[in-house]
C-alpha cells in the first residue's frame, strides 16, 4: 500500500532573505571603503562659497567657486592664479586670494605672497606673511552664482 508522504516544503524566504544580507553586508562594507579612500584622496574638484570683499570686483561675496586640487601636480602655482587656501592664522577657515609672487621671487624661499584683489578690504600676507605650497587647497578654476549681497558691517575676508 502507498502511502501518502507529506510534501517538504522549505520557505523560500529564508534563502531569499539570507542572500539580501550578504548583498547589504557588502553594500556596506564597499561604502565604508569607498568612504575612507575619498578622505585619503579627495576628489579633484571641490565647491567653495566667497565670502567678504576681499577678492572684488572678479570674485564677490556669495560666489560659488569650483577648486582644480590638481591645478599643481604638473605645474607650481604661479604669480597671478587665484588660490583657495587654509587660512594661516585661523584653523578651520578657508581664504581665495591672488599670488603676487612666488617663493623664487625677490621675497625670498619662505613661501608665496598672497593678495587680495581688493587691497583695501583684504587680509592677507601683508599681514599674516608668507604661505607655504603646502596650505594650498588648489587653483580657483570656475565661478557661478554671481549676485551674493554683501554682508552688512563687512565680514572678514
Amino acid at each position: 500500500m502507498d502511502r501518502a508522504r507529506p510534501e517538504q516544503t522549505s520557505s523560500p524566504a529564508a534563502p531569499r532573505s539570507a542572500a539580501t544580507a550578504r548583498r547589504a553586508a557588502a553594500l556596506l562594507l564597499l561604502a565604508v571603503a569607498l568612504a575612507a579612500v575619498a578622505r585619503r584622496f579627495p576628489l579633484p574638484v571641490s565647491r567653495f562659497r566667497v565670502e567678504g570683499a576681499s577678492m572684488e570686483p572678479n570674485y564677490r561675496h556669495g560666489d560659488r567657486v569650483l577648486v582644480n586640487r590638481l591645478a599643481y601636480w604638473l605645474r607650481p602655482p604661479a604669480p597671478g592664479d587665484a588660490v583657495v587656501l587654509r587660512d594661516p592664522e585661523r584653523p578651520g577657515h578657508i581664504l581665495l586670494k591672488r599670488i603676487a609672487a612666488a617663493p623664487s621671487g625677490t621675497l625670498g624661499a619662505d613661501g608665496y605672497h598672497l593678495l587680495g584683489d581688493n587691497r583695501e578690504a583684504s587680509r592677507d600676507s601683508r599681514a599674516f606673511g608668507p604661505v607655504p605650497r603646502a596650505a594650498f587647497l588648489g587653483k580657483a578654476w570656475l565661478t557661478y552664482a554671481h549676485g551674493g549681497v554683501p554682508p552688512a558691517g563687512g565680514a572678514p575676508p
